[in-house]
């Protein structure tokens, strides 16, 4: 794990990029150590829901530096060989967000994905209550769904019919802490709660039941582009 002291950040604030600026919006991408900066004009105004892997082939300990509105850096860790992406979920309140890879060693590739509502490029897919639909990995155009729950309980069901990692994202109802994003991962080969998970189990199908009332939900696949599509269907109980 890499430390930095207060005078480091406030000097990782002040670093120039060495290649060139990218305009991003969220879709998936690998940045090279000090190589070229992400940059998102506007960030949604509400949970974003922030992916990260460590791609290095060797044990190389990895960082990212994530800067919005002029504030100092958060520093990411990203250890080597994890075989899932981590999930951070935050409000970045329509502020621009700075992406960084910062990792000392140079073969130490970082793939960063985003999602959160009102993001460009994002065509979402229309959910009817207790239709099944598909949803894909990008740079599919059906990665996203949004729908309206009912006021009443709800499932929402995923299922993959490969072993395939397959990672879902969902938005909607109340806030909880400060978020009312939740993320799930099928065929996880860490089961439980880490890495920022909702939940990750080891199967290929879970049930996330809730009652928001009538509440717009928004419904995204960041798996990785070469798993397969999830299957879901938002039932009502």
């Amino acid at each position: 794990m890499n430390d930095y002291s207060s005078d480091t950040l406030s000097t990782l604030g002040a670093l120039e990029p060495v290649g060139a600026t990218t305009t991003w919006d969220g879709s998936p991408t690998t940045i090279q150590p000090l190589s070229d900066t992400l940059l998102m004009p506007q960030t949604p105004n509400g949970s974003t829901v922030f992916a990260y892997q460590n791609k290095a082939t060797q044990n190389n300990d990895g960082s990212l530096s994530l800067t919005s509105g002029g504030g100092q850096p958060q520093i990411l860790d990203v250890p080597a060989l994890l075989q899932q992406p981590t999930i951070l979920v935050s409000n970045w309140q329509a502020n621009n967000l700075t992406v960084n890879n910062i990792s000392q060693n140079t073969a130490t590739p970082i793939w960063v994905e985003a999602f959160g509502p009102g993001l460009p490029g994002q065509t979402p897919i229309t959910v009817t209550n207790g239709t099944p639909f598909k949803l894909s990995p990008q740079p599919s155009a059906t990665s996203v769904a949004t729908g309206v729950t009912a006021p009443r309980n709800m499932l929402l069901r995923m299922q993959s019919n490969t072993g395939d990692l397959a990672i879902i994202a969902v938005i909607g109802g109340p806030s909880t802490g400060g978020s009312n994003a939740y993320v799930f991962a099928l065929n996880s080969s860490t089961p439980g709660e880490g890495q920022g998970y909702t939940k990750a189990v080891s199967g290929n199908s879970y049930d996330f039941q809730f009652n928001w009332s009538t509440s717009v939900i928004y419904i995204a696949n960041m798996s990785p582009s070469t798993s397969a599509a999830v299957t879901l269907n938002l039932i009502g109980l």
